[in-house]
């Protein structure tokens, strides 16, 4: 069963082939899945010549083939697909009726129970005709397999009916030596659905004429060898009476009589969350393989209840809103010709794409840990779990419910890769964030440096611009002795830019960021710090400057100067205490 099944998921793409015209072969996965089915017909009906024959077994062969003409069915499969698929929903038919039958037969035959018997071998025959029709169909069909056109080679399955055949006729001579030729008929399946075919046969010995009666049909028989048979199918539900009526010499005689109790045609539902996760969708046929149109079914899940109807395919479509996994049952009450039915199935709902962005806020060299800012797009609507991994290696679980959150990751002395990863849940797909890279701070000695410096320079630009303009264009000089100590001497700043790059740089070197960094990311850096108006003012004056190239004032230089300072003092005092 699980090799039958394993292939059956297998031939699911095969339904995804366009439509073939009537003169095209089919693909080659036809040919390899409808040869394994064969060669497992042939295993189960040599166990009717050995005696261990298998009921079972022919059930799941016929359950395989229904299955595979449904799923062909869903998918809009070629018609010359779905008339191979019928042709083996026959073929395992008749295998059942041989196999069933050959039980029953032998275990009657057994215990002296020849006219019980006689209803079997019936069976048997009706099954070993349905096997060879089928056969002679499915042989006609051909396949294109690498590059070639193949066809089945059905002489093992030929041959095996020959002798199942030949075996049974002789046990019918055997029925006829010990019960004697009497007037009487059998059919090979008193139990049948409205719309299918069952086999009456009969025995009518030195009869010249037969008329056969059921219900409120008659019909005249031509006979061979003493035996007539009639097929034929029942176009509503009821008990039918069958009998016959032969003529010969002596006049007139009757059949026993036969009651065929007539059942409404199963139905099957068959449906599954749609493609588009919007919905349920599925279809409905009966167990003739007709797909029941126009047909009222009723749809409820949770508190919800929806009556719809099929369309002209026998399909339908349900959509369905709610983000929950939900329980979807499809019941159809039945009509007089079929019989209700009933599916279910879990709805799994569509799930939104998940945004995950992270961000460097600050690495501290006192500390010697990093902040990183994330950001969900959207916000969660509930809890859920954020996997944090550095250099590719799992570091811990983090969970959050709100659409921000903060990481703290060591730096220690070297540069490190961290990313978050989101496995995903009943609402949200999975999710990876962006990458990104955390640059160990200088070590101490150096930062305190670098701070001292940063403060001296920031603390003397501010003293020395902070003395009101003559208005002067002239550049702006460092008159301070001061200076001299720092390396500063006749240091002048003629523009806005010289005194923006100090700040850049300075910024650049106190958060670890790459000099590739365009001013307005810098700004978007610090975007939630103190200082951001001001280097907001610095950035302007800079752009204005260099992209639009409008010279700036002293007056204006200076006021940079001044911004700069409180930037400069305002970083490093809050970036350090």
């Amino acid at each position: 069963m699980k090799k039958v099944s394993i292939i059956l998921l297998l031939l699911l793409p095969l339904a995804m082939i366009p439509p073939s015209s009537a003169s095209s072969s089919l693909s080659t996965p036809y040919y390899v899945y409808y040869s394994n089915l064969l060669n497992r017909t042939a295993v189960v009906l040599s166990g009717v010549l050995v005696g261990n024959a298998s009921v079972p077994d022919t059930l799941e062969l016929l359950s395989v083939a229904n299955s595979t003409y449904f799923t062909l069915l869903s998918y809009n499969a070629s018609s010359d697909a779905l008339t191979l698929a019928r042709s083996f929903i026959k073929l395992e038919k008749g295998v059942f009726l041989i196999v069933n039958g050959s039980i029953s037969l032998n275990f009657l035959l057994s215990s002296g129970n020849y006219e019980m018997a006689r209803q079997y071998l019936a069976s048997v025959l009706d099954g070993i005709s349905l096997v060879r029709n089928s056969l002679q169909i499915i042989s006609a069909f051909s396949f294109g397999v690498e590059g070639n056109n193949v066809s089945f080679n059905t002489t093992a399955l030929d041959n095996l009916v020959v002798e199942i055949s030949r075996e049974f006729r002789s046990k019918e001579n055997v029925l006829n030596e010990v019960t004697g030729w009497r007037f009487s008929i059998f059919a090979s399946n008193t139990r049948p659905f409205v719309g299918e075919n069952i086999t009456i046969f009969g025995y009518a010995p030195n009869m010249s004429q037969v008329v056969l009666y059921v219900g409120n049909l008659s019909v005249i028989l031509p006979l061979i060898g003493g035996k007539f048979s009639y097929t034929c199918s029942f176009p509503s539900t009821g008990v039918y009476e069958v009998y016959a009526v032969g003529t010969n010499a002596t006049g007139k005689h009757r059949s026993n009589t036969l009651e065929v109790d007539v059942l409404r045609v199963p139905v099957f539902i068959t449906f599954s969350t749609c493609a588009n996760l919007s919905g349920v969708c599925g279809y409905v046929n009966d167990a003739l393989g007709n797909p029941l149109r126009n047909t009222s079914l009723l749809v409820r899940w949770e508190n919800s209840d929806r009556g719809i109807f099929t369309n002209e395919k026998g399909q339908f479509f349900v959509p369905i809103n709610t983000t929950d996994r939900v329980w979807v049952d499809v019941l159809y009450f039945g009509d007089p010709i079929h019989a209700p039915a009933s599916a279910f199935t879990e709805f799994v709902p569509q799930r939104r794409p998940l945004i995950i962005k992270l961000s460097v806020s600050k690495v501290s060299p006192l500390s010697g840990k990093a902040t990183i800012e994330g950001r969900l797009f959207p916000s969660p609507n509930g809890l859920i779990v954020l996997d944090v991994y550095v250099d590719d290696s799992f570091y811990s679980h983090l969970s959050i419910s709100k659409g921000e959150f903060t990481l703290t990751i060591p730096t220690g002395s070297r540069s490190h890769e961290v990313y978050v990863v989101f496995s995903g849940n009943q609402e949200y797909l999975p999710a990876r964030s962006n990458t990104v890279i955390i640059t160990p701070p200088l070590i101490p000695v150096a930062r305190v440096v670098l701070f001292v410096s940063l403060l001296a320079i920031a603390f003397l630009a501010y003293r020395i611009f902070s003395r009101e303009s003559s208005g002067s264009h002239e550049p702006v000089e460092n008159a301070d002795s001061s200076p001299r100590a720092w390396g500063l001497r006749d240091r002048t700043f003629s523009s806005v830019r010289e005194v923006y790059v100090i700040v850049y740089r300075a910024l650049l070197r106190l958060r670890g960021l790459p000099r590739s960094m365009t001013p307005r990311e810098l700004l978007g850096e610090f975007r939630r710090f103190p200082f951001r108006e001001d280097l907001l003012t610095l950035t302007t004056l800079h752009e204005l400057e260099v992209y639009r190239g409008i010279k700036a004032k002293a007056s204006t230089v200076r006021d940079a100067v001044k911004i700069a300072s409180r930037v400069l003092l305002s970083a490093i005092i809050g970036d350090e205490l």
